[in-house]
């Protein structure tokens, strides 16, 4: 018998049922189960028993790395404080916890325990702390004395202020271990960060990627960038002391000594103060609040939701106690846990639940108090049951008053029994023989593998690889932050203040960018504007900005127009600033790409950047006439801004789907009928040098390109018209690859003039094969203005040519002269003005050779001319800053010149069939001598208002 009262007398075997028993007790059900509250576990038997029991438990808890805390019987533990700090400490140990795993912990305990420390200084009325003091208790007694004496102590929001400092001083210097000390910030900061980085970065990666996919690559950035810097500061705010004063807004909930607290410095404050007369009960509600807290960071420990180290929790802290007597710590523990368990269950509608699980070693004739030995008295396991017992109704009658509150105590009993289960302790005698060899210990429940510390991590990792993935292709489609997307061709289009110089030519290589010089020349104007402080209003240019990106050669990539109208923008830019007092002209850049490709998608950008930017009066530009072109016409159309065409001549440029002609779209350049009108009569009666009888006509038949097959059956209409029994043969082709083939088909037979109604791009293919080719001496080449972009760059090597070239270009210079515009007038300003800065910009060499088209400025410059016109007259009528539907009233005012002095002529608007057109528009007849110097042999229209030299022309209809 000695033996079995003895240690060796209960081995590891015997207690495979214990053990089998704990480990179903601890173990925490899977998402699917309902959680509630465990019973109490007593090992029944003598001391030695008991003591080898839980020394079995607490092994096996450290053998599994499990949350457990073994309260021997001999504890010094004083009260119940003392046993909740040895309890947190070793609960947070590492040894508690499996590798990699955050540990638990106890903010809201440590600081009612911190409170409790400072009230029990604040009872003991000494300001001096003791000789041998830890740093700590130099500093609460400090805090007391501050607290408590003036000036602090007699104002209630000093005391406030001292108390949330140390408070935040002390969320600075991180969470306190009782007994290692403080942990380092760093451990701290890590355990926060595996909560929150993995999933923030993870949503910031998703939000970014899809922003990028949805709007653009600055709106990902942003949204990266703020998504980034909202999760450091989550995670860096936890380390920091404000953060400690706000999440304690539990205490002001909770029943205990809260007193209806309106803030949580307000009930720290109403803890440290005695009362008058210290209630008995006051050191009670103190210990009920310190249980409380302890309960609640158990609960945040294991609540499920977001946080994968509460999944990762398959065992439930354990609190063993070796052996409870009646006057043990440990009773008054087990007491308070239940009645703070049945508080929160009364005061609550929601089912409150806790982890906590209870060990305790009780031998059966232990007395239930230490004053009444009496082997018949009551017994302390069975004052623990009752306490722990679920009190459920008599079953009484009711009377007819009290009977409708039947039903709430019924639902309460049920949500009590949810909760605390039908049994609130289980009894094991170890002093009872087994009889037999009992099972083996089921294993216990391992951790999911979804919640390994690893995953976050890697599936981080992954959603990171692949938005940055998402983000790098999209990022493909942006040349800059902001307004320019990379197209599928290669090109940068979209809208620029001139911040950013697109690339100009396709082919990569080191020669100079056409476009920066202009382009930085527009910036610093626009930088001027701002600066000025003064009322502006802004113009956007929209062009083909970009060379067609299969151009290889780079002197061919024809960017004079478009570098030549943007030198005419500017040049009225700067003239207007220069003049007004009080007005300004802003200028942006529209990039549509070559061919007017993405036309429509820039016209759409304009329009959402015109609802933001009220400044935004006006579109000119539109050079190209092709089926892009009209559909950003009809985008723009939609948004009431009116719209300057510069060198676009097809009449049904501006038609929209209705049928109807948009009112906002005012031509500049004259129409493919009146051009083709004149071109015909020149060529039939002899202003090429000879009377044409037969003309070879080659055109663009690409269904998308409206100018050069209208402009080529206009022409083949009117020379029959003007030259009875002429021959016109049409020669279209489709693809740049096939004008050689149909240039070699028109040399076959002798013609007298070759009408070329295609591109620029294509026109040196056209006068190689000619030259190469058709075998006649002196080729008589006509075209329309379209091909002043490669005049403007090969004026020499034009002239060097073997064939005379005759066009009809929109302005030009030479038209200028006395010859035509009568003796002793004053010369157009504009053409001084341009040579200057086109000479400043190509500045010598190689770049001396890519000069932007005369022709072209001067009609931008009448372009963005006729808006600041306008604008000023409407400023000073209305003394406000214009608007676009100001702006349109004031261009389609019959009653006078809108531009009496324009670069390219008088500039009239009368509204005709097809929409504003300019009345007697001037067509110039000009051609290439052999030096390389351009000469123009007819001026028909209004190029000056009066005292104009007149011209052969084509008669009036």
């Amino acid at each position: 018998m000695a033996a079995a009262g003895g240690d060796e007398g209960l081995g590891a075997g015997a207690l495979r049922g214990v053990l089998e028993l704990f480990e179903r007790l601890r173990e925490r059900p899977t998402r699917r189960a309902r959680e509630r509250l465990r019973p109490l576990l007593f090992l029944l038997g003598p001391a030695a028993r008991t003591r080898r029991a839980a020394k079995l438990l607490k092994e096996r808890c450290e053998s599994e790395r499990a949350p457990a805390s073994h309260i021997a019987a001999d504890t010094s533990a004083a009260g119940i404080s003392g046993v909740l700090r040895e309890a947190m400490h070793e609960l947070s140990q590492s040894a508690c916890r499996p590798r990699w795993e955050p540990a638990l912990r106890f903010p809201h305990l440590e600081m009612a325990l911190w409170l409790r420390d400072l009230r029990e200084i604040r009872l003991a009325g000494d300001p001096q702390p003791p000789r041998n003091a830890s740093r700590a208790e130099r500093e609460n007694h400090r805090l007391v004395h501050n607290l408590t004496n003036p000036p602090v102590g007699d104002n209630e929001s000093a005391r406030r202020r001292e108390l949330g400092r140390v408070i935040r001083r002390r969320g600075r210097d991180v969470l306190r271990d009782i007994e290692e000390g403080r942990r380092g910030r760093i451990s701290t900061f890590l355990g926060f960060l595996e909560q929150i980085a993995p999933i923030g970065v993870a949503v910031v990666a998703v939000v970014s990627a899809g922003t990028a996919a949805a709007v653009d690559l600055a709106a990902a950035m942003l949204a990266g960038a703020v998504g980034l810097a909202f999760v450091a500061v989550q995670v860096l705010a936890r380390t920091r002391g404000w953060y400690g004063v706000l999440r304690y807004g539990w205490f002001r909930r909770q029943p205990y000594l809260s007193d209806g607290s309106p803030d949580f410095l307000s009930f720290a404050l109403g803890v440290l103060d005695p009362r008058p007369v210290e209630p008995d009960d006051h050191a009670e509600q103190l210990d009920l609040l310190l249980v409380a807290a302890f309960l609640e960071d158990l609960r945040r420990n294991y609540r499920r939701g977001i946080r994968r180290a509460a999944w990762a929790r398959v065992r439930y802290p354990v609190v063993i106690f070796e052996r409870l007597a009646a006057g043990h710590v440990g009773v008054a523990f087990v007491e308070t846990v239940e009645r703070v368990r049945a508080d929160a269950q009364r005061s609550s509608d929601q089912r409150v639940f806790d982890p906590l699980v209870v060990v305790a070693g009780v031998d059966p004739a232990e007395p239930a108090d230490v004053g009444s030995p009496h082997p018949s008295g009551p017994r302390l396991v069975d004052r623990l049951a009752r306490t722990i017992r679920v009190e459920m109704s008599s079953g009484e009658p009711e009377d007819a008053v009290a009977a409708g509150r039947l039903w709430g105590r019924y639902l309460g009993e049920q949500r009590r029994v949810r909760v605390l289960g039908t049994r609130r302790e289980l009894r094991v005698d170890l002093a009872a023989d087994p009889g037999g060899d009992p099972p083996p210990v089921r294993p216990g429940r391992r951790r999911p593998r979804v919640a390994h510390p690893l995953l976050p991590w890697i599936a981080m990792l992954a959603v990171l690889a692949g938005s940055i993935s998402v983000i790098s292709v999209n990022a493909r489609r942006y040349c800059a932050a902001f307004q320019i997307i990379r197209t599928e061709s290669g090109e940068c289009v979209g809208i620029t203040d001139g911040s950013y110089t697109f690339g100009g030519t396709a082919p990569a290589g080191g020669h100079v960018n056409r476009m920066k010089p202009v382009l930085d020349r527009i910036e610093r104007l626009n930088d001027e504007v701002l600066r000025s402080g003064k009322d502006y209003i802004t113009i956007v240019y929209l062009g083909p900005v970009t060379a067609d990106p299969s151009t290889r050669n780079r002197q061919l990539d024809l960017l004079a127009g478009a570098q030549g109208e943007l030198v005419g923008v500017s040049i009225e830019q700067q003239r207007f600033n220069d003049g007004s007092p009080d007005l300004r002209l802003r200028v942006l850049v529209a990039n549509a790409g070559a061919r007017f490709r993405y036309g429509a998608q820039v016209a759409g950008q304009i329009r959402d950047l015109a609802l933001r930017d009220r400044s935004i009066v006006a579109v000119v530009g539109f050079e190209q006439s092709r089926e892009q072109t009209r559909a950003a016409i009809r985008v723009l159309s939609k948004a009431a801004l009116p719209m300057i065409g510069t060198a676009n001549s097809f009449e049904a440029i501006a038609r929209l789907e209705s049928g109807a002609y948009s009112p906002y779209f005012f031509r500049l350049a004259p129409t493919n009928g009146r051009l083709a009108r004149h071109a015909a009569y020149w060529a039939a009666g002899g202003r090429l040098g000879k009377r044409a009888g037969t003309v070879d006509v080659i055109y663009d038949d690409d269904p998308d390109d409206l100018y050069s097959r209208d402009l080529a059956h206009r022409f083949q209409a009117e020379f029959t018209a003007a030259r009875p029994g002429g021959t016109v043969r049409m020669s279209p082709y489709r693809h740049p690859s096939d004008v050689a083939r149909a240039t070699m088909a028109a040399c076959r037979d002798a013609q007298d003039v070759f009408y070329y109604a295609g591109r620029s791009d294509e026109f040196p293919t056209f006068v190689n094969t000619i030259e190469q080719n058709c075998g006649r001496s002196d080729p008589v080449v006509l075209a329309d203005d379209e091909i002043a972009k490669y005049v403007s760059d090969h004026p020499e090597e034009i002239g060097g040519k073997g064939y005379r070239l005759f066009y009809t270009p929109l302005a030009l210079r030479e038209a200028w002269t006395p010859a035509w515009v009568g003796p002793g007038r004053q010369p157009q300003t504009f053409y001084s003005d341009y040579r200057r800065i086109a000479r400043d910009m190509s500045g010598g060499g190689d770049a001396a050779e890519r000069r932007p088209s005369e022709t072209r400025a001067a009609v931008s410059y009448d372009a963005a001319a006729l808006v600041t016109n306008v604008a000023k007259q409407v400023y000073g009528e209305q003394k406000s800053v214009p608007t676009p539907s100001a702006v349109f009233a004031a261009l389609t005012d019959q009653g006078r010149d809108a531009l009496p002095k324009g670069a390219s002529g008088v500039v009239r608007f009368v509204r005709g069939p097809t929409g504003h057109v300019v009345e007697q528009k001037p067509v110039l007849l000009a051609t290439v001598r052999g030096d390389g110097a351009l000469e123009v042999r007819e001026v028909c229209g209004r190029l000056v208002a009066g005292g104009q030299v007149p011209a052969d022309c084509p008669p009036a209809r």
